[in-house]
């Protein structure tokens, strides 16, 4: 009896979860249930279940299934691993483990949890990285910087080197979308996404939420990049008989974050026209090297 008391004491002045507890657990949670359809999606529409079907209509419609089931698998784990109640070492470490686990996931040859693990490593580090956006105004010189730093890479610096050199690497580095064994088919969808792009994703989409903008119309901005824009460069490559140039997706990903939360920012009128400026001037460089690699036969 007395025992059956100290036991009814005990558990009366355990501590219960707080809701800021709850609510991370469930993060958590839903974290974990957003990889494992990424893995089941992978499974079913990858290049092995896809390569079952023959080419027709049914495998033009599964890949586009597909592609859009991804796009917004995606989005939701940026979004929940942005909002994880993280401090920076919980980041970091966040980071590190899933980062370990890619390495250990492509030397295995286990190309699915490669792919899910890249995703997640840098989910993580664009969380972290956002932590230098103190407040709104900042998001917009570095939504440029990035894709003018990403528009070099991909059509003159490292990332072009590379895939000149040795396009296995850029490979092992990128996630692949399922639906990509259709891609003789005219799907005009993405077949990988970068690691970068990842990350940069995930700066934007944890400043945007952490300073309390708007979020659900950066989300449905990105929705639209991922969507519409492979079948603007595929249509342009149809009318122009040429092979679809390399997509520098932070131009994209970064400008739709900006114009989904252009009321957020206050600039004077000088700052303004120096944004315009430095947009217009992306713009051009754009351009012209898809000029300069079509002149070149590149």
């Amino acid at each position: 009896m007395g025992r059956r008391s100290k036991m009814e004491v005990n558990d009366r002045t355990k501590p219960e979860p707080t809701d800021a507890a709850r609510g991370e657990v469930r993060r958590w949670r839903m974290l974990a249930l957003a990889a494992a359809a990424y893995l089941g999606l992978g499974l079913l529409a990858g290049p092995r279940a896809l390569a079952a079907l023959k080419p027709g209509p049914l495998l033009v419609g599964l890949a586009v299934v597909a592609g859009i089931a991804y796009i917004l698998i995606a989005l939701a784990m940026v979004v929940l691993a942005c909002r994880l109640p993280l401090s920076w070492k919980g980041q970091l470490g966040a980071g590190l483990a899933f980062a370990a686990a890619f390495g250990a996931a492509r030397a295995a040859h286990v190309s699915l949890l490669g792919d899910l693990s890249l995703v997640l490593a840098a989910l993580f580090a664009g969380a972290l990285a956002s932590r230098v956006i103190r407040e709104r105004n900042m998001l917009v010189p570095v939504v440029v910087a990035a894709a003018a730093v990403d528009t070099w890479g991909v059509y003159w610096g490292f990332v072009a080197e590379i895939g000149r050199r040795a396009p296995e690497v850029v490979k092992q580095f990128s996630a692949a979308v399922p639906g990509a064994a259709a891609a003789e088919l005219p799907v005009p969808l993405l077949s990988s996404v970068g690691a970068g792009d990842f990350l940069f994703m995930a700066l934007f989409v944890a400043a945007v939420w952490r300073l309390g903008m708007n979020l659900r119309g950066t989300l449905w901005a990105l929705f639209g990049v991922y969507l519409v824009v492979p079948a603007a460069f595929a249509a342009v490559s149809a009318v122009t008989a040429s092979e679809a140039p390399a997509l520098p997706g932070l131009v994209f990903v970064g400008f739709a974050t900006a114009a989904a939360n252009w009321r957020h920012f206050h600039f004077s009128r000088a700052e303004r026209f120096a944004l315009l400026y430095a947009a217009m001037a992306l713009t051009a460089l754009i351009l012209a090297a898809w000029g300069v690699k079509r002149a070149l036969g590149g």
